[in-house]
């Protein structure tokens, strides 16, 4: 069904500040290695658009107007939801991609940050398709149509599942987390997992959580056997997601997005500056772009190896969470040296913090 676009969203008399006004010349200090990241499926929040739509009209309403084009009625359900439209992961996918697209773009229009000169882009599950285009490998056109196809394929996917699934985190002791995949996987093997289960791994995040995705059943009957028999007792936290991404039970959204990926014009120039969610390690060639990408939906996101990869083999210091929510720019925070001051996180919902964002990277 279509839903009517809110006509009071297209207005604003805020006119967005000039590029000096905030952008810093200083050159006393050597310009740090700089990755870019981008939140996953979980961060979506209705009107997640509206500060930066009245803020910067110039910028933001020309990217919604080409979303209008590509996935006619998203843009009144972003804006005014309802909150369960906006959660549907067909939705909810475009949505947080396009968002996180039109603070890039503020910053690069009405402040002067010049995407092209960050070290890295790499982003979390969804995320990863907003690194490509922000990396300028594919367009936003195709990357809305990509998501929306790899979205609606994971929820009929889920709709055919008999048994109730869904994801939890695991939170142990820091350092603790290699011990638990190893013991999670030790499960998955046995014949503690019945045949007609699904259980994955879905991410590692920190050294201090990682996510399983599955049949609920296995779920609980995995953490109920480490808690018994492996001397381990992770706090299990359920998440609020409408699928169980990451795991077998998506499987059939791996042929979707492979067939898309053939008709979608890649180009190879920054493929190097892009970490893979699969690998941990930025691509080497288009070509493992090309394969790995299809089966990041059902592997492990590798966001704690990303995280470490790119600071001790990369020589990254600084780091920029673009796009909604806080959860990617807080794992990010608690792993790298220096902690939550080397990340500048914009949310696009504070402009003040737009402002002090664009003048953190003035000597980008």
């Amino acid at each position: 069904m279509k839903l009517p676009r809110p006509p009071l969203l297209l207005k604003s008399r805020i006119a967005p500040p000039a590029p000096s006004r905030v952008i810093s010349t200083t050159t006393k200090n050597v310009r740090p290695k700089t990755a870019i990241f981008f939140p996953g499926q979980g961060s979506q929040k209705q009107g997640m658009l509206t500060p930066l739509t009245k803020a910067f009209p110039k910028t933001v309403i020309p990217l919604l107007d080409r979303l209008d084009l590509i996935l006619p009625g998203l843009r009144p359900v972003l804006f005014d939801g309802p909150g369960s439209y906006l959660t549907e992961t067909q939705n909810a996918q475009p949505a947080i991609l396009v968002s996180s697209i039109a603070i890039l773009r503020v910053l690069e229009k009405d402040f002067g940050v010049d995407p092209t000169k960050f070290d890295y882009f790499f982003g979390h599950s969804l995320g990863e398709f907003t690194a490509l285009v922000a990396a300028g490998i594919i367009s936003l056109e195709d990357a809305l149509m990509l998501v929306r196809q790899r979205g609606m394929s994971m929820a009929v996917a889920t709709a055919n599942s008999e048994d109730e699934v869904g994801m939890y985190a695991l939170i142990v002791e820091k350092g603790q987390v290699k011990n638990l995949e190893q013991q999670i996987s030790e499960f998955i093997d046995s014949e503690a997992l019945g045949e007609d289960e699904f259980l994955s791994i879905a991410n590692v995040n920190s050294s201090t959580q990682l996510v399983v995705s599955g049949h609920v059943r296995a779920i609980m009957n995995c953490v109920g056997q480490i808690r018994k028999f492996k001397g381990n007792d992770p706090r299990a936290i359920r998440l609020n997601v409408s699928a169980p991404f990451h795991s077998g039970i998506v499987a059939p959204t791996v042929s979707v997005v492979r067939r898309m990926l053939r008709e979608i014009d890649m180009k190879e120039e920054n493929v190097r500056k892009v970490v893979s969610n699969v690998s941990g390690r930025p691509y080497r060639h288009l070509i493992e772009m090309r394969n790995n990408l299809p089966w990041q939906c059902v592997k492990t996101v590798r966001w704690k190896d990303s995280i470490e990869w790119l600071e001790k083999n990369c020589g990254v210091s600084r780091w920029v969470g673009i796009g909604p929510g806080r959860v990617q720019t807080n794992l990010v925070g608690q792993e790298v040296k220096g902690g939550k001051a080397n990340v500048v996180a914009v949310e696009g919902t504070d402009i003040k913090r737009m402002e002090d964002a664009a003048e953190a990277l003035g000597n980008l």
